[in-house]
């Protein structure tokens, strides 16, 4: 529970700290947010008992190495003036003080509230491993994103796009798919035909598939793209039954810049690198540290129950 308790502070500190940081009014400009000064007590004769304290809120001294570390977060006009000094040291202050206040209403002890934090501090951990695997990384060359780019500009475009709706039946159905399609050819709409009658997992939907490419559901897309917008199919066979198509649009695909292009390439190639090198890492750590598996209790544990 100590450890837990000393989370909760630890990532509290550094929420507060990365709000401040994200300011760039000065002291004077800031008007909502300003610490409170009146809760402050300015004692100039007094001798706190460490010497390297510059405050105190309750227990805890605010030494010059925490006043230090918060100082760099701010533009150097804030070390520069008396006003801007205390600002800064009034941003800890502030935060030791919600820190006390989250002790005073138990919220340290908050299960929720300690699982967001526990959850905050892996992620924070896990970008800072991988922020040092891509500063470690080899750069990627122009001529090398070029290349990747020529060779996958399929896969870094937007590719031509079908908006469609459907109508599946068994593959024993052709009477009445054809019976679907008269009543589609005189006016009914394809929406509750959907509904009332599709196979298909899209039925609640009215048989709305989205936006498909042309390498999902060829057997429903070679036929589409021949069609124009607004056209309903005649019913065709496939491996999956009989369908009937609407197709509601067509966006083609945009060639792009080879400077967008090669900018692309080089982003997901980094990403390419910086994915195998974690998995590197995951793989060296696995050997580094010991990790037991007991399968015997894995194997009785139970399914997690509806959400409450």
């Amino acid at each position: 529970m100590k450890i837990r308790h000393l989370t909760v502070l630890t990532i509290l500190a550094t929420l507060f700290f990365v709000a401040c940081d994200s300011s760039k009014q000065g002291p004077e400009e800031k008007v909502s947010g300003k610490p409170s000064k009146q809760a402050v007590k300015e004692r100039p004769s007094d001798a706190p008992a460490n010497p390297a304290a510059l405050a105190k809120v309750a227990d805890r001294y605010v030494l010059v190495a925490d006043y230090e570390r918060q100082l760099i977060k701010f533009p150097p006009k804030f070390a520069d003036s008396e006003q801007g000094r205390k600002y800064v040291l009034n941003q800890i202050i502030d935060h030791l003080l919600i820190q006390k206040e989250a002790e005073a209403q138990g919220l340290t002890q908050d299960p929720a509230i300690v699982s967001k934090i526990e959850d905050y501090t892996r992620n924070l951990y896990r970008n800072s491993l991988l922020q040092s695997i891509k500063t470690g990384q080899k750069t990627i060359t122009d001529e090398e994103a070029k290349k990747y780019f020529q060779e996958h500009e399929e896969e870094l475009i937007q590719p031509d796009r079908v908006h469609l709706s459907v109508i599946d039946l068994g593959p024993d159905k052709e009477k009445e798919i054809n019976a679907l399609y008269r009543q589609l050819r005189a006016g009914k709409d394809f929406a509750e035909l959907a509904k009332a009658h599709s196979m298909n997992v899209s039925a609640g939907r009215g048989g709305d598939l989205g936006f498909l490419t042309r390498k999902q559901h060829k057997h429903l897309t070679d036929v589409a793209f021949a069609l124009k917008p607004g056209d309903i199919s005649r019913p065709f066979k496939s491996p999956a039954g009989w369908s009937i198509i609407r197709v509601h649009e067509i966006i083609k695909k945009q060639s792009i810049p080879l400077e967008e292009g090669i900018k692309r390439a080089k982003a997901r190639l980094e990403g390419m690198e910086t994915a195998k090198a974690f998995d590197a890492l995951m793989k060296s750590v696995r050997e580094k540290y010991e990790v037991v598996l007991y399968e015997e209790r894995v194997r009785h544990l139970q399914p997690a129950g509806p959400p409450k």
